[in-house]
């Protein structure tokens, strides 16, 4: 909520990169050290390299995003993207699924018929609910695949809240002015496409600090989306 306060908001822009850095990283130490997944981080790699290219090759062309450019507020860039973008991409990503499978639990999709309300909020009750790994387990290939569409979406849903706040912040900014609908496309797409092997491989990444993590990163760009 520093950016709200005038005297100190140079502060805050000179440090968003290192804030961000440390606040991805300790997110993915967390969740690694809940579920020991070697193919965690195999994927974490290659989101981040997926997400950083494809950041690279739309400021260089267009084509992917719409027309745009990165600010000076995230300054640790090459190829004019910052390297703190693609840890939010995967952060945001694993948030995103993890949302998609607390609705999928919530609803019993495909093994989660005896999933309560206590384990969507990251609780259980015993002999009452079956564990979030469990459930996975027993999903089958559509059900992964919605997943994996409803995180996409999601990810798109959650870039409306992020845009005005990155514009008005100079994060980045946009050559026509107005926000294109194929930014949004893209978020989805991409979105949907990094989070097809992790649904699909079962990869472990749940944990209830992603939840908390997605509603700490929406409440504050609504704020400011207000604010601002």
């Amino acid at each position: 909520m520093a950016h709200l306060l005038p005297s100190v908001l140079p502060v805050t822009r000179v440090t968003t990169d290192g804030l961000l850095l440390v606040i991805n990283g300790l997110l993915f130490f967390a969740l690694w050290r809940r579920n020991v997944d070697a193919r965690l981080l195999w994927w974490l790699v290659a989101a981040y390299g997926i997400t950083f290219s494809l950041e690279a090759i739309g400021v260089a062309t267009g084509a992917i995003f719409g027309d745009y450019t990165y600010g000076p507020t995230m300054w640790w860039q090459w190829l004019g993207v910052p390297f703190v973008i693609a840890l939010n991409w995967a952060a945001l990503t694993l948030a995103c699924n993890d949302l998609a499978e607390r609705l999928l639990d919530r609803f019993g999709h495909d093994g989660g018929e005896d999933v309560g309300q206590g384990e969507i909020l990251g609780s259980t009750r015993t002999g009452a609910t079956k564990s979030p790994e469990a459930v996975r387990e027993n999903r089958s290939l559509g059900t992964a695949t919605l997943a994996a569409l409803l995180a996409g979406i999601f990810t798109a849903l959650y870039d409306v809240a992020i845009e005005p706040v990155a514009i008005a912040l100079d994060y980045w900014t946009w050559a026509a002015g107005d926000i294109p609908l194929q930014n949004y496309l893209a978020w989805a797409a991409i979105a949907f496409a990094i989070s097809l092997p992790l649904q699909l491989l079962r990869i472990r990444y749940r944990s209830p600090l992603l939840l908390v993590y997605l509603l700490a990163q929406l409440f504050f760009f609504l704020v400011l989306n207000f604010a601002l």
